[in-house]
């Protein structure tokens, strides 16, 4: 049976979300997110409660921006809230950087992010225009899965 993965990456307008069952994208959805911090986060929470309770992942992968995200405090403190929605739901979390995906989708490393969407079109050309900042979340997913086949073949 192949695990089911679910990832996100939260940005400062939207939260997206793409579920992995073993290498095939099943699902991709982005919640657009208020203006108001407070109804950005309840908007935020139910989405990733609508996730958990509709795919049952294994694991749960966050992707997180570089480090100029600190720099954005909505992004962080969104970020932040989703971590820790994820973390009172018991599944494990894998967080998963910009510099670590860009480091492992070509040789030699990426340096731009547009580098690595259009490794993701390429790969998932059947996804709509409106949902490739989704793409983010599927690359750090696809990551992840290969990380885990990876060391587990590697303790066998």
């Amino acid at each position: 049976m192949q695990s089911r993965l679910v990832a996100f990456r939260i940005f400062r307008r939207s939260a997206t979300v793409a579920v992995l069952s073993g290498r095939t994208l099943e699902f991709v959805d982005i919640r657009h997110l208020s203006n108001t911090p407070k109804v950005a986060l309840e908007t935020q929470e139910r989405f990733i409660g609508w996730v958990l309770e509709n795919f049952r992942p294994q694991i749960v992968v966050l992707a997180t921006g570089a480090d100029e995200d600190e720099d954005r405090p909505r992004a962080q403190m969104l970020t932040q809230a989703a971590e820790r929605k994820l973390l009172a739901s018991g599944v494990p979390i894998w967080k998963v950087g910009d510099p670590e995906l860009l480091e492992s989708f070509a040789i030699p490393a990426l340096t731009q992010k547009h580098e690595l969407r259009a490794i993701a079109r390429s790969m998932w050309p059947y996804v709509a225009a409106q949902h490739e900042p989704a793409l983010d979340a599927a690359l750090a997913g696809l990551y992840v899965q290969v990380e885990r086949i990876l060391s587990s073949g590697s303790q066998n």
